[in-house]
């Protein structure tokens, strides 16, 4: 067997190894799963905007973990960055609401002190 042929079976067994595909992405699924129960705590089901973000984080967590049971690990690492994303957006939106609420009743709490009327 020539250098040629060892070169070429180096580069085949190399390039197999490189299709042997992504390794299973357990902390990507643990942040997701994380940050969904985060959201279900700050109340984001609640609001609606939020509401929709959870559904969709949700969505997208169970469609990665088939992907993983499919070994397409590399597509579902992606699939539970956009997870994670969308349950953090969801709780940002739970604390947006949350405080919009707070404002309006500082904003009702002044006027009320500018009129002279007592607040309930």
């Amino acid at each position: 067997m020539g250098w040629a042929a060892i070169g070429v079976s180096a580069i085949g067994v190399m390039g197999i190894a490189g299709c042997a595909g992504a390794p299973v992405p357990n902390a990507k699924v643990a942040s997701s799963e994380a940050a969904i129960r985060a959201a279900q705590e700050s109340g984001s089901s609640k609001v609606p905007q939020a509401a929709l973000q959870l559904k969709l984080a949700e969505e997208q967590l169970a469609s990665a973990k088939a992907l993983i049971r499919d070994n397409d690990n590399k597509r579902a690492e992606y699939v539970l960055m956009r997870s994670q994303a969308d349950a953090e957006l969801a709780i940002s939106l739970s604390h947006v609401a949350v405080s919009n609420v707070q404002a309006g009743t500082a904003v009702d709490e002044a006027r009320a002190v500018h009129s002279g009327t007592p607040t309930p």
